[in-house]
């Protein structure tokens, strides 16, 4: 398998304080790759080695199967990079800004007058192209930030907490750009802290705690497990517990919320899937609600970084 980013035992100190332990990350080419974690678990810290914005105590970085940091000027030609913090010049225009960072990528003055029109409208600011970067918003200083990385169209996108100052509506705007981009077979990096938003946008996660890789790999074999606890709501909840009490593959039945709580187990599932919803059928009973408890990547998450808690 080609990896477009992979790290060997890279490790960040600072002073004595160990950020990041032996991580080893191998990130597949074309895959959008979560890189998930709680806040202050080390992925922004990780993401600055991979740019060359920090260098590692020691440890390799592969980028493009070339050296960082000592190949830092070729790799960085086709990488686009979005800071968790928006960087840009508060003076400048948006157009100006984004002109400016595709003179800087290479792009002639033309091109890169384009590609910053084109970019503008792509991530929703193109009302906005002479206001000022300090007249914005955090929310469009972020579409500005992400516009930026795009310049150059490049293989490798690494965004670190692309979501943070977006709005409900501009996060699923979002991920439905990364959607498209994976598409095009580029390969994307994502730092985030939020299950649901790399569950939608992602097929590979790392999930990083405390400096350590805890687990990776494609998000369908790392959530190969039995499910066995659900949320269940009906029109009439009372009656629907009632038949589940009586079932021997029930193992709990309880309502918090209005919402039924039932834990399955786990080698009667096909029996459960079956009798439950036709019962509420022939008792004219609407099924309003049915899902896991909590989804398979946030049951991995929270196994992991238990285990790993404990570890320490």
């Amino acid at each position: 398998m080609e990896y477009v980013i992979e790290t060997k035992d890279l490790t960040k100190f600072f002073g004595k304080r160990n950020i990041i332990y032996h991580l080893n990350l191998k990130v597949p080419k074309g895959v959008v790759y979560g890189f998930l974690g709680p806040n202050g678990a080390g992925k922004t810290t990780t993401i600055k080695m991979l740019t060359a914005a920090l260098r590692p105590t020691y440890g390799e970085i592969r980028i493009f199967n070339l050296e960082m940091p000592q190949n830092r000027v070729e790799i960085m030609k086709n990488v686009g990079y979005m800071p968790e913090t928006p960087i840009a010049y508060d003076d400048m225009t948006i157009f100006d800004f984004l002109t400016y960072m595709g003179r800087l990528s290479g792009l002639k003055k033309e091109e890169a007058r384009e590609q910053a029109k084109k970019l503008m409208k792509y991530v929703g600011v193109g009302k906005l192209a002479l206001n000022k970067i300090k007249e914005l918003s955090s929310g469009q200083k972020q579409r500005v930030s992400f516009a930026s990385a795009l310049i150059g169209d490049p293989e490798l996108l690494i965004l670190d907490e692309p979501t943070a100052n977006l709005d409900p509506l501009g996060r699923i705007e979002f991920i439905g750009k990364i959607l498209s981009l994976a598409k095009e077979e580029k390969t994307i990096f994502v730092s985030s802290h939020i299950v649901s938003e790399v569950e939608k946008m992602c097929n590979y996660v790392g999930l990083i705690n405390q400096g350590r890789l805890i687990a990776q790999g494609k998000i369908s074999e790392l959530t190969e497990i039995e499910e066995n606890d659900y949320d269940v709501s009906t029109s009439d909840n009372k009656t629907a517990i009632e038949f589940l009490k009586e079932k021997p593959y029930v193992r709990e039945v309880w309502e918090e919320e209005n919402i039924i709580r039932v834990k399955v187990d786990p080698r009667f599932l096909d029996e459960f899937f079956l009798q439950f919803p036709k019962y509420l059928t022939s008792q004219g009973i609407r099924l309003k609600l049915f899902r896991p408890h909590t989804s398979p990547l946030e049951r991995i998450l929270m196994e992991k970084f238990s285990i790993g808690e404990e570890s320490d």
